[in-house]
């Protein structure tokens, strides 16, 4: 049998990251491997998790790499200190460009005008963060006015028009939107939902559920994520990552903690959690371990990076298992309420 498809047929642009169980999260039935890019990215999880942190670490990655710009649309305040460190760390070196204007409907306005403009290099952007986002009629109005479904048609709105200028760019300089969003509880109900009406979620490419997992004495912490939508490969697959103290996404510990995870055990951890090992080979402790991403010194990982990429996985090994007492069950978006929020 031979099909065929007649028409202009664009290829899904990806990027990969080099951190084994990120790439292959994202990977396609083909065995493509790294993150799509160019659509809207929707990361989501509960309070202080490290969205922000790992946004804006995933955002400078991919601007370093194509040369682009970033345009911030922040709602809820920020450290530029620690913006400019964790982008410096993951070795962007462009310009950030902070949209603050008058009300949130301009302001998304000129997020999209500078996303649209090709003469502008700002080819990805970041909405930090959607719950935040206050509609004029809110802004101006009465506590306890009525405003429900207010904010989630100005997002379905916001959400079509970057449709239209990823599809118009999506071969020649592709345009990738983060959208930092947060997980709340059902009212009435099990399951949680995400603030900003149902468009994110049909028109969004990817769709990252965030936890954090082990934290470290330096305040160091591992981050699980759960790609809940992957327009271009498979969903419900896990990836893991550490975002280092100050620093943001650190490649070299992420190389680390996915040999933890590995069933050939080529990395290993010893009793108490201290020695970490490289083929049954004592190699250095956790804590030296810290000691030297804190230092920069990339070339101490690379063993790790050997070991992990030394190995043959696919992303059915990924899908999450459902915990006995059927936790998992209960993450996904359920909402069957009427209103928005």
């Amino acid at each position: 049998m031979t099909i065929k498809i007649i028409g202009k047929i664009s290829d899904i642009p990806r990027l990969k990251f080099g951190m084994w169980s990120f790439d292959l999260a994202f990977s396609d039935q083909e065995g493509n491997l790294g993150f799509p890019i160019g659509g809207a990215v929707e990361i989501s999880g509960a309070p202080s998790v490290g969205k922000s942190t790992t946004t804006y670490g995933m955002a400078g990655y991919i601007a370093k790499n194509l040369k682009q710009d970033i345009s911030l649309m922040d709602l809820e305040g920020f450290s530029p200190p620690f913006l400019t460190s964790v982008l410096e760390n993951v070795g962007f070196d462009g310009t950030v460009h902070l949209i603050q204007e008058p009300n949130d409907e301009e302001s998304l306005e000129e997020l999209l005008t500078r996303l649209r403009d090709k003469k502008e290099k700002s080819g990805v952007g970041i909405l930090d963060s959607v719950g935040a986002i206050s509609p004029l009629s809110e802004a101006d109005g009465d506590l306890g006015e009525a405003n429900m479904g207010r904010r989630a048609k100005l997002m379905t709105a916001f959400m079509r028009k970057l449709v239209k200028i990823n599809r118009e760019n999506i071969t020649s300089t592709p345009k990738t939107t983060f959208l930092i969003n947060h997980q709340l509880p059902n009212i009435g109900s099990r399951g949680v939902n995400t603030p900003g009406g149902e468009a994110i979620k049909y028109l969004s490419i990817v769709r990252i559920r965030m936890s954090r997992k082990e934290e470290f004495p330096d305040k160091s912490y591992i981050i699980e994520g759960k790609v809940i939508k992957n327009r271009f490969g498979y969903k419900d697959t896990i990836f893991h990552m550490v975002n280092l103290a100050g620093k943001g996404i650190h490649h070299g510990i992420s190389w680390l903690y996915d040999g933890f995870l590995q069933k050939d055990g080529q990395i290993t951890r010893g009793k108490g959690a201290k020695g970490v090992k490289i083929g049954g080979v004592g190699y250095c402790s956790l804590k030296e371990a810290f000691i030297q991403a804190h230092k920069g010194n990339n070339d101490f990982f690379l063993p790790f990076r050997d070991a992990v990429y030394n190995v043959s996985t696919s992303p059915e090994e990924l899908m999450e298992e459902v915990d006995e007492d059927g936790e998992d069950g209960n993450t996904e978006d359920t909402d069957t309420s009427t209103n928005d929020d």
